[in-house]
């Protein structure tokens, strides 16, 4: 998104709104659990990697699939939609190695019993 807004002037997220990042606020489920009834509410982070095969595969997934990219690159044309997709390109080559590309991520886990 961010190769997206040196492009397109993005609106802010609505943060009570629907959206990829809205529970990911430390806490945030974990009071969402414990406001149903859950006990022994307990939260961590694991480190993943998304592996493609080129940084080439990696903006077909972003472009097509990931809805605020899709609808932000809707509102460019064909030359601006080359730009961003070279930026993140080149931005996603620091994570290749000769075989494939290893896009570190973090996935929060929450667990609780009712």
């Amino acid at each position: 998104m961010q190769a997206i807004a040196t492009e397109v002037e993005l609106a802010p997220a609505d943060p009570d709104g629907p959206g990829m990042f809205r529970c990911a606020a430390p806490g945030y489920v974990i009071a969402l659990y414990e406001a149903a009834g859950l006990r022994d509410v307990a939260e961590w982070d694991v480190d993943i990697e998304l592996t493609m095969s080129t940084p080439a595969q990696y903006w077909e997934l972003i472009s097509e699939h990931v809805s605020p990219a899709v609808m932000a690159l809707e509102q460019v044309d064909e030359p601006t939609r080359q730009r961003i997709g070279e930026t993140v390109i080149a931005n996603v080559r620091a994570y290749s190695t000769d075989r494939e590309v290893k896009i570190p991520g973090l996935a929060r886990c929450v667990v609780g019993t009712k």
